[in-house]
């Protein structure tokens, strides 16, 4: 159905209001990636890396476990008033970085980024849910993906250039965005409904989760298999992506002419943003069989090539690597959504799919700060496509066992973009 032209007008109208709150988007990631992507090679002067990649993955694992109390907090203090809390978090750990660069620092900085993470990911979607009108929920989230997709290319554009700058200043340009970010926040729209009091979106539990994990483990076996391996792909997915964000700026700051090689750190999500309507449309119209097969293949050999190509190779295998995980990820989002009849249990099935890819994240970091040291860093990117290899050979066993139907793709709802970076 064709949107009038009143509506439509109507709902530009609407996504206008909300610009100050996607310029925060736009310069929340930005600042956030950066200091992400700094962690490693700053880390490396005090600490051995192994210690930096537990450092990371550590605030992964403390952010996934406080997932159920930040819910509660949003929901009791707001999502506005949190977002304005977690960014100026953020912006102390820019100032632990401009103070002086020691052990000390950096580890605070790190704290303060986490707490900085914290309310960032739910906070941002309750605000959004709460806030769009249901005609127009899917192009608000949409919005948001684009808007957060942007600020990680501009991090990755500039990374290679401000590596070579003091931590002063790094810590300062840190300051500038973040600061930017939180000025925006006082002109965006007050918050004033709960994303709990109406569900806008068939997704709605996908982006919105708060579940105990004993409680979400009970529900994944009843939308198998095809919740399983959406489950295994989201794990090392988020583990490959997290090896990739701890390696790559190390490699940047280790080598000469890698200026392409930053760019190659926002051609993952940029992929997805350019790729997934595109994507979304096979999936509905192609054997789901094919496209998990090729998707995994794909993402898996891409992946182990990434690591032996610096330059605008990087950006093709990276590019191809993320459009097979898309692929496979739609039409295995598409099959479990077939299978659950009744969705009864749809933000069970979500939190454990958002579970395993927060734990990809905690993994990812620890992983490469071990190995980086023992193979380097295009032997630790390949061990980090290995796992990717073995879902799809658990995926020819289980096909086997378990075979795609016919699918109603007309009740099937779009997937939710998955980002391929820190969040």
């Amino acid at each position: 159905m064709k949107m009038k032209p009143l509506e439509n007008h109507a709902t530009k109208g609407i996504l206008w209001a909300f610009l100050p709150f996607w310029i925060f988007l736009v310069f929340f990631k930005f600042g956030g990636a950066l200091h992400y992507s700094l962690v490693s090679p700053l880390g490396e002067r005090f600490l051995p890396l192994w210690i930096v990649g537990l450092l990371m993955g550590g605030g992964s694992l403390v952010q996934l476990m406080l997932d159920v109390p930040a819910g509660y907090l949003l929901d009791r203090f707001g999502y506005l008033r949190l977002l304005k809390f977690t960014t100026f978090f953020f912006i102390l750990a820019a100032v632990c970085i401009v103070s002086g660069l020691t052990t000390v620092t950096y580890i605070l900085s790190i704290i303060m980024a986490t707490a900085g993470w914290l309310f960032f990911g739910p906070g941002v979607n309750a605000y959004v849910l709460a806030q769009a009108p249901t005609a127009s929920a899917g192009r608000f989230m949409s919005l948001r993906d684009i808007s957060g997709s942007l600020g990680v290319v501009f991090a990755s554009a500039i990374l290679p250039f401000v590596l070579v700058l003091a931590p002063e200043y790094m810590g300062l340009i840190l300051m500038i965005l973040l600061g930017l970010a939180l000025i925006t926040l006082f002109f965006c729209p007050k918050d004033t409904v709960s994303v709990h009091a109406e569900k806008k979106l068939e997704t709605h539990h996908y982006y919105i989760r708060r579940h105990y994990v004993h409680d979400l483990l009970k529900s994944i076996g009843k939308l198998n298999p095809a919740s399983t391996l959406l489950l295994l792909l989201n794990l090392v997915a988020s583990t490959f992506y997290g090896i990739i964000w701890f390696v790559v700026p190390l490699v940047i700051a280790h080598q000469a002419n890698t200026g392409l090689l930053g760019l190659g750190l926002g051609v993952f999500d940029f992929a997805v943003v350019v790729l997934g309507y595109a994507l979304g449309n096979l999936a509905d119209k192609t054997d789901k069989r094919t496209l998990i097969f090729f998707g995994l293949l794909i993402f898996s050999i891409c992946g182990m090539l990434l690591g032996f190509n610096y330059g605008w190779l990087f950006l093709l295998f990276g590019f191809l690597a993320t459009s097979g995980d898309e692929m496979a990820g739609i039409s295995l989002w598409s099959w479990m959504h077939a299978l659950d009849k009744e969705h009864a249990a749809d933000g069970q099935v979500a939190g454990v799919i958002n579970l395993a890819e927060d734990l990809g994240w905690a993994i990812g970091p620890i992983a490469a700060g071990i190995l980086y040291e023992l193979i380097g860093g295009s032997w630790t990117i390949v061990c980090g496509a290995v796992p990717i290899v073995m879902v799809w050979v658990v995926y020819q066993f289980m096909i086997r066992k378990f075979p795609i139907k016919k699918l109603d793709m007309a009740s099937i709802p779009r997937k939710p973009h998955r980002a391929r970076h820190k969040k």
